[in-house]
Protein backbone atom coordinates (compact mmCIF):
# COMPACT_ATOMS: atom_id res chain seq x y z
CA UNK A 1 0.00 0.00 0.00
CA UNK A 2 1.29 3.45 -0.88
CA UNK A 3 0.08 6.67 0.72
CA UNK A 4 0.81 9.59 -1.58
CA UNK A 5 0.31 13.32 -1.70
CA UNK A 6 -0.13 14.94 -5.12
CA UNK A 7 -0.03 18.48 -6.43
CA UNK A 8 -1.87 19.53 -9.60
CA UNK A 9 -0.10 18.90 -12.89
CA UNK A 10 -0.62 20.47 -16.29
CA UNK A 11 -1.19 18.37 -19.40
CA UNK A 12 -2.26 19.40 -22.90
CA UNK A 13 -5.91 19.21 -23.92
CA UNK A 14 -6.97 17.69 -27.21
CA UNK A 15 -9.06 20.10 -29.30
CA UNK A 16 -11.60 17.49 -30.31
CA UNK A 17 -12.92 16.90 -26.81
CA UNK A 18 -12.08 20.20 -25.08
CA UNK A 19 -15.60 21.53 -25.48
CA UNK A 20 -17.06 18.43 -23.81
CA UNK A 21 -14.68 18.06 -20.88
CA UNK A 22 -16.91 19.86 -18.41
CA UNK A 23 -20.19 18.39 -19.62
CA UNK A 24 -21.88 15.05 -19.35
CA UNK A 25 -23.46 13.16 -22.22
CA UNK A 26 -26.55 14.99 -23.38
CA UNK A 27 -29.78 13.29 -22.37
CA UNK A 28 -30.90 12.32 -25.86
CA UNK A 29 -27.50 10.86 -26.70
CA UNK A 30 -26.81 9.12 -23.41
CA UNK A 31 -26.29 5.57 -24.63
CA UNK A 32 -26.37 4.26 -21.06
CA UNK A 33 -30.11 4.96 -20.94
CA UNK A 34 -32.17 1.83 -21.50
CA UNK A 35 -35.52 1.55 -23.17
CA UNK A 36 -38.71 0.42 -21.48
CA UNK A 37 -38.50 -2.87 -23.37
CA UNK A 38 -34.94 -3.91 -22.63
CA UNK A 39 -34.16 -2.66 -19.15
CA UNK A 40 -35.37 -5.74 -17.26
CA UNK A 41 -33.34 -8.31 -19.17
CA UNK A 42 -30.27 -6.07 -19.22
CA UNK A 43 -30.24 -5.35 -15.49
CA UNK A 44 -30.76 -9.03 -14.65
CA UNK A 45 -27.67 -9.91 -16.69
CA UNK A 46 -25.80 -6.89 -15.33
CA UNK A 47 -26.34 -7.89 -11.70
CA UNK A 48 -25.34 -11.49 -12.35
CA UNK A 49 -22.02 -10.61 -14.01
CA UNK A 50 -20.78 -7.54 -12.13
CA UNK A 51 -18.67 -7.66 -8.95
CA UNK A 52 -20.40 -7.75 -5.60
CA UNK A 53 -19.11 -4.89 -3.46
CA UNK A 54 -17.65 -6.43 -0.32
CA UNK A 55 -18.85 -5.34 3.10
CA UNK A 56 -15.29 -4.16 3.76
CA UNK A 57 -15.68 -1.69 0.88
CA UNK A 58 -18.81 -0.17 2.41
CA UNK A 59 -17.07 -0.16 5.78
CA UNK A 60 -14.42 2.16 4.34
CA UNK A 61 -17.23 4.63 3.63
CA UNK A 62 -19.02 4.18 6.95
CA UNK A 63 -15.82 4.37 9.01
CA UNK A 64 -14.77 7.50 7.14
CA UNK A 65 -18.15 9.06 7.90
CA UNK A 66 -17.94 8.06 11.55
CA UNK A 67 -14.53 9.70 11.79
CA UNK A 68 -15.30 12.96 10.00
CA UNK A 69 -19.01 13.70 10.38
CA UNK A 70 -19.93 16.56 12.68
CA UNK A 71 -23.04 14.57 13.57
CA UNK A 72 -21.31 11.30 14.48
CA UNK A 73 -22.48 11.47 18.10
CA UNK A 74 -26.10 12.13 17.12
CA UNK A 75 -28.61 9.27 16.89
CA UNK A 76 -29.62 10.65 13.47
CA UNK A 77 -26.06 10.75 12.12
CA UNK A 78 -26.81 7.81 9.80
CA UNK A 79 -30.37 8.64 8.92
CA UNK A 80 -30.49 9.56 5.20
CA UNK A 81 -28.43 8.33 2.27
CA UNK A 82 -28.89 9.34 -1.37
CA UNK A 83 -27.97 6.87 -4.11
CA UNK A 84 -27.36 8.95 -7.26
CA UNK A 85 -27.55 7.20 -10.63
CA UNK A 86 -28.98 4.21 -8.82
CA UNK A 87 -29.49 1.98 -11.86
CA UNK A 88 -30.95 -1.36 -10.70
CA UNK A 89 -30.94 -0.41 -6.99
CA UNK A 90 -28.29 -2.79 -5.66
CA UNK A 91 -26.33 -0.01 -3.92
CA UNK A 92 -29.52 1.40 -2.39
CA UNK A 93 -30.27 -2.05 -0.97
CA UNK A 94 -26.91 -2.15 0.83
CA UNK A 95 -27.25 1.42 2.09
CA UNK A 96 -30.68 0.61 3.55
CA UNK A 97 -29.02 -1.81 5.97
CA UNK A 98 -27.19 1.14 7.53
CA UNK A 99 -29.42 4.18 6.95
CA UNK A 100 -33.01 4.61 8.06
CA UNK A 101 -33.98 6.12 4.70
CA UNK A 102 -32.47 5.94 1.21
CA UNK A 103 -33.33 8.29 -1.64
CA UNK A 104 -33.01 6.45 -4.95
CA UNK A 105 -32.47 8.76 -7.92
CA UNK A 106 -31.78 8.27 -11.62
CA UNK A 107 -32.38 10.28 -14.77
CA UNK A 108 -34.08 7.33 -16.46
CA UNK A 109 -37.62 6.41 -15.40
CA UNK A 110 -37.15 2.81 -16.57
CA UNK A 111 -34.12 2.45 -14.30
CA UNK A 112 -36.20 3.62 -11.35
CA UNK A 113 -39.01 1.24 -12.28
CA UNK A 114 -36.60 -1.69 -12.21
CA UNK A 115 -35.04 -0.46 -8.94
CA UNK A 116 -38.48 -0.35 -7.31
CA UNK A 117 -39.16 -3.93 -8.35
CA UNK A 118 -35.70 -5.04 -7.25
CA UNK A 119 -35.99 -3.36 -3.85
CA UNK A 120 -39.53 -4.65 -3.33
CA UNK A 121 -38.04 -8.15 -3.28
CA UNK A 122 -35.30 -7.23 -0.80
CA UNK A 123 -37.35 -7.77 2.35
CA UNK A 124 -36.65 -4.19 3.42
CA UNK A 125 -39.74 -2.09 4.28
CA UNK A 126 -40.56 -0.02 1.21
CA UNK A 127 -41.11 3.01 3.40
CA UNK A 128 -37.31 3.01 3.71
CA UNK A 129 -37.03 4.23 0.10
CA UNK A 130 -38.16 7.23 -1.89
CA UNK A 131 -37.59 7.72 -5.60
CA UNK A 132 -36.60 10.80 -7.61
CA UNK A 133 -36.38 11.03 -11.40
CA UNK A 134 -33.78 13.68 -12.09
CA UNK A 135 -30.42 14.41 -13.62
CA UNK A 136 -27.78 14.38 -10.91
CA UNK A 137 -26.85 17.98 -11.65
CA UNK A 138 -30.44 19.12 -10.96
CA UNK A 139 -31.21 17.16 -7.80
CA UNK A 140 -30.79 20.17 -5.54
CA UNK A 141 -33.16 22.17 -7.78
CA UNK A 142 -35.93 19.54 -7.93
CA UNK A 143 -36.80 19.99 -4.27
CA UNK A 144 -35.03 22.89 -2.53
CA UNK A 145 -36.50 21.64 0.75
CA UNK A 146 -34.14 18.67 0.56
CA UNK A 147 -31.05 20.86 0.78
CA UNK A 148 -28.87 19.77 3.68
CA UNK A 149 -30.93 16.61 4.23
CA UNK A 150 -28.47 13.83 3.37
CA UNK A 151 -25.80 12.33 5.59
CA UNK A 152 -24.29 10.45 2.65
CA UNK A 153 -24.40 10.94 -1.11
CA UNK A 154 -23.21 7.85 -2.99
CA UNK A 155 -22.42 8.03 -6.71
CA UNK A 156 -21.37 4.67 -8.16
CA UNK A 157 -20.18 4.28 -11.78
CA UNK A 158 -21.89 7.51 -12.81
CA UNK A 159 -19.73 10.55 -12.12
CA UNK A 160 -17.63 10.54 -15.35
CA UNK A 161 -20.90 10.95 -17.31
CA UNK A 162 -21.89 14.05 -15.35
CA UNK A 163 -21.28 17.77 -15.75
CA UNK A 164 -18.48 17.96 -13.20
CA UNK A 165 -18.90 21.26 -11.35
CA UNK A 166 -22.73 21.38 -11.39
CA UNK A 167 -22.81 17.79 -10.10
CA UNK A 168 -20.41 18.59 -7.25
CA UNK A 169 -22.49 21.66 -6.40
CA UNK A 170 -25.67 19.59 -6.42
CA UNK A 171 -24.17 16.97 -4.11
CA UNK A 172 -22.74 19.63 -1.81
CA UNK A 173 -26.18 21.24 -1.54
CA UNK A 174 -27.88 17.92 -0.73
CA UNK A 175 -25.45 17.10 2.07
CA UNK A 176 -25.75 18.43 5.57
CA UNK A 177 -22.57 20.00 7.03
CA UNK A 178 -20.26 17.15 7.93
CA UNK A 179 -21.96 14.84 5.44
CA UNK A 180 -19.97 12.43 3.29
CA UNK A 181 -19.70 12.25 -0.50
CA UNK A 182 -18.61 8.84 -1.86
CA UNK A 183 -17.80 8.53 -5.56
CA UNK A 184 -16.55 5.25 -6.98
CA UNK A 185 -15.81 3.55 -10.26
CA UNK A 186 -14.34 0.23 -11.34
CA UNK A 187 -13.04 -0.98 -14.68
CA UNK A 188 -13.28 -4.13 -16.75
CA UNK A 189 -12.59 -7.56 -15.30
CA UNK A 190 -8.94 -8.60 -15.20
CA UNK A 191 -7.45 -12.05 -14.99
CA UNK A 192 -6.15 -12.15 -11.42
CA UNK A 193 -3.73 -15.06 -11.78
CA UNK A 194 -0.48 -13.67 -13.27
CA UNK A 195 0.10 -16.61 -15.62
CA UNK A 196 -3.31 -16.07 -17.24
CA UNK A 197 -3.15 -12.29 -17.07
CA UNK A 198 -0.14 -12.30 -19.39
CA UNK A 199 -1.63 -14.48 -22.10
CA UNK A 200 -5.39 -13.91 -21.73
CA UNK A 201 -5.92 -10.27 -20.77
CA UNK A 202 -4.81 -8.86 -24.15
CA UNK A 203 -7.29 -11.19 -25.89
CA UNK A 204 -10.13 -10.17 -23.58
CA UNK A 205 -9.29 -6.48 -24.01
CA UNK A 206 -9.34 -6.81 -27.80
CA UNK A 207 -12.73 -8.55 -27.73
CA UNK A 208 -14.23 -5.84 -25.51
CA UNK A 209 -12.68 -3.07 -27.63
CA UNK A 210 -14.27 -4.54 -30.76
CA UNK A 211 -17.75 -4.25 -29.27
CA UNK A 212 -17.23 -0.74 -27.93
CA UNK A 213 -15.76 0.44 -31.24
CA UNK A 214 -19.11 -0.25 -32.87
CA UNK A 215 -20.78 2.08 -30.36
CA UNK A 216 -18.15 4.81 -30.27
CA UNK A 217 -16.96 5.19 -33.85
CA UNK A 218 -18.82 6.05 -37.04
CA UNK A 219 -21.42 8.42 -35.56
CA UNK A 220 -19.73 11.76 -36.11
CA UNK A 221 -17.14 13.90 -34.36
CA UNK A 222 -19.45 15.14 -31.58
CA UNK A 223 -20.42 11.61 -30.61
CA UNK A 224 -16.78 10.54 -30.61
CA UNK A 225 -15.73 13.59 -28.58
CA UNK A 226 -18.27 12.78 -25.89
CA UNK A 227 -17.02 9.23 -25.56
CA UNK A 228 -13.41 10.41 -25.65
CA UNK A 229 -14.15 12.86 -22.85
CA UNK A 230 -15.66 10.17 -20.62
CA UNK A 231 -12.83 7.73 -21.40
CA UNK A 232 -10.17 10.30 -20.48
CA UNK A 233 -11.90 11.07 -17.19
CA UNK A 234 -11.91 7.39 -16.29
CA UNK A 235 -8.35 6.82 -17.53
CA UNK A 236 -6.96 9.35 -15.03
CA UNK A 237 -8.56 7.44 -12.15
CA UNK A 238 -11.01 10.32 -11.59
CA UNK A 239 -8.19 12.65 -10.55
CA UNK A 240 -9.80 15.29 -12.77
CA UNK A 241 -12.48 15.87 -10.09
CA UNK A 242 -11.60 19.10 -8.25
CA UNK A 243 -12.56 19.52 -4.61
CA UNK A 244 -12.63 23.16 -3.54
CA UNK A 245 -10.88 23.65 -0.21
CA UNK A 246 -13.59 26.15 0.77
CA UNK A 247 -16.37 23.54 0.35
CA UNK A 248 -14.78 20.14 0.99
CA UNK A 249 -12.44 18.65 3.57
CA UNK A 250 -10.69 15.34 4.31
CA UNK A 251 -10.51 14.33 0.64
CA UNK A 252 -9.29 10.73 0.42
CA UNK A 253 -8.71 8.88 -2.85
CA UNK A 254 -8.41 5.08 -2.72
CA UNK A 255 -7.06 3.33 -5.81
CA UNK A 256 -6.81 -0.40 -6.30
CA UNK A 257 -4.63 -2.14 -8.90
CA UNK A 258 -3.28 0.91 -10.71
CA UNK A 259 -0.50 -1.20 -12.24
CA UNK A 260 -3.06 -3.02 -14.40
CA UNK A 261 -4.07 -2.02 -17.91
CA UNK A 262 -6.31 0.80 -16.70
CA UNK A 263 -9.61 1.69 -15.08
CA UNK A 264 -11.71 2.03 -18.24
CA UNK A 265 -13.94 -0.66 -19.74
CA UNK A 266 -12.13 -0.20 -23.07
CA UNK A 267 -8.83 1.11 -24.40
CA UNK A 268 -8.07 3.92 -26.85
CA UNK A 269 -8.20 1.31 -29.60
CA UNK A 270 -12.01 1.33 -29.24
CA UNK A 271 -12.04 5.11 -29.77
CA UNK A 272 -9.80 4.95 -32.79
CA UNK A 273 -7.80 7.93 -31.53
CA UNK A 274 -5.36 8.68 -28.71
CA UNK A 275 -6.69 9.43 -25.23
CA UNK A 276 -5.03 12.48 -23.70
CA UNK A 277 -3.82 12.71 -20.12
CA UNK A 278 -6.07 15.03 -18.11
CA UNK A 279 -4.63 17.42 -15.54
CA UNK A 280 -4.74 16.08 -12.01
CA UNK A 281 -6.85 18.17 -9.63
CA UNK A 282 -5.49 16.35 -6.58
CA UNK A 283 -4.37 18.98 -4.10
CA UNK A 284 -1.64 19.08 -1.50
CA UNK A 285 -3.07 17.67 1.70
CA UNK A 286 -5.42 15.21 0.03
CA UNK A 287 -4.73 11.58 0.92
CA UNK A 288 -4.13 9.09 -1.88
CA UNK A 289 -3.97 5.42 -0.93
CA UNK A 290 -2.89 2.92 -3.58
CA UNK A 291 -3.20 -0.82 -3.05
CA UNK A 292 -2.45 -3.85 -5.19
CA UNK A 293 -5.05 -6.52 -4.44
CA UNK A 294 -5.67 -9.33 -6.92
CA UNK A 295 -8.53 -10.55 -4.73
CA UNK A 296 -10.49 -7.29 -5.08
CA UNK A 297 -14.16 -8.41 -5.38
CA UNK A 298 -12.84 -11.74 -6.65
CA UNK A 299 -14.95 -13.68 -9.16
CA UNK A 300 -14.44 -17.22 -10.49
CA UNK A 301 -15.61 -17.75 -14.10
CA UNK A 302 -15.27 -20.27 -16.86
CA UNK A 303 -15.21 -19.17 -20.50
CA UNK A 304 -19.02 -19.18 -20.79
CA UNK A 305 -19.42 -17.01 -17.70
CA UNK A 306 -16.76 -14.66 -19.10
CA UNK A 307 -18.83 -14.42 -22.29
CA UNK A 308 -21.83 -13.41 -20.18
CA UNK A 309 -19.78 -10.65 -18.55
CA UNK A 310 -18.83 -9.28 -21.97
CA UNK A 311 -22.44 -9.55 -23.14
CA UNK A 312 -23.70 -7.41 -20.27
CA UNK A 313 -20.70 -5.11 -19.87
CA UNK A 314 -22.73 -2.49 -21.74
CA UNK A 315 -26.25 -2.31 -23.25
CA UNK A 316 -24.99 -2.98 -26.76
CA UNK A 317 -27.72 -2.68 -29.37
CA UNK A 318 -25.99 -5.43 -31.31
CA UNK A 319 -23.03 -7.52 -30.23
CA UNK A 320 -21.58 -9.26 -33.27
CA UNK A 321 -19.17 -12.00 -32.18
CA UNK A 322 -18.24 -12.98 -35.71
CA UNK A 323 -15.27 -10.56 -36.04
CA UNK A 324 -13.87 -11.75 -32.69
CA UNK A 325 -14.64 -15.45 -33.05
CA UNK A 326 -10.94 -16.33 -33.54
CA UNK A 327 -10.09 -14.35 -30.41
CA UNK A 328 -12.71 -16.21 -28.36
CA UNK A 329 -11.42 -19.52 -29.69
CA UNK A 330 -7.86 -18.66 -28.76
CA UNK A 331 -8.97 -17.35 -25.36
CA UNK A 332 -10.85 -20.58 -24.66
CA UNK A 333 -7.74 -22.60 -25.47
CA UNK A 334 -5.69 -20.44 -23.09
CA UNK A 335 -8.28 -20.51 -20.31
CA UNK A 336 -9.17 -24.17 -20.74
CA UNK A 337 -12.64 -25.39 -21.66
CA UNK A 338 -14.78 -25.66 -18.54
CA UNK A 339 -11.97 -24.39 -16.32
CA UNK A 340 -12.62 -21.73 -13.69
CA UNK A 341 -10.26 -18.77 -13.61
CA UNK A 342 -10.07 -15.95 -11.09
CA UNK A 343 -10.94 -12.36 -11.98
CA UNK A 344 -10.54 -9.12 -10.10
CA UNK A 345 -10.99 -5.39 -10.71
CA UNK A 346 -9.21 -2.05 -10.79
CA UNK A 347 -11.23 0.45 -8.77
CA UNK A 348 -11.22 3.95 -7.30
CA UNK A 349 -13.14 5.37 -4.34
CA UNK A 350 -13.15 9.08 -3.49
CA UNK A 351 -14.42 10.30 -0.13
CA UNK A 352 -14.94 13.94 0.87
CA UNK A 353 -16.63 15.79 3.74
CA UNK A 354 -18.87 18.80 3.25
CA UNK A 355 -17.58 21.76 5.21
Amino acid sequence: MRVLSHCPQNFPFNHLSRQFRTTGLSDHKNVWKLTQQDHGSYWTGYLSTRPKYADSFYDLIYNYHATHSRNRDSPTSLSVAHDVGAGPGHVAEKLAAKFSHVVVSDNNASHLEYAKRFLSRSGIPQSSFSYVSSRAEELSLKDPGKAGSADLVACALTFPLLDTLPALHSFHTLLRPGGTLAIWFYGRAHFAEPEYARSCQPLLDEIIDNHYAGVIQGHGSEHLAQWKCVAERIACWLDYIPFSETEWANVTRYKWNTSWAGLAFFTERACGCPLDALPSETKQGEIVIEQEDRKMWEMSWDINELREFVKFIFPFERMDDEPVRPLWEKLEREVGSGQQRLFSWPAVLILATKK
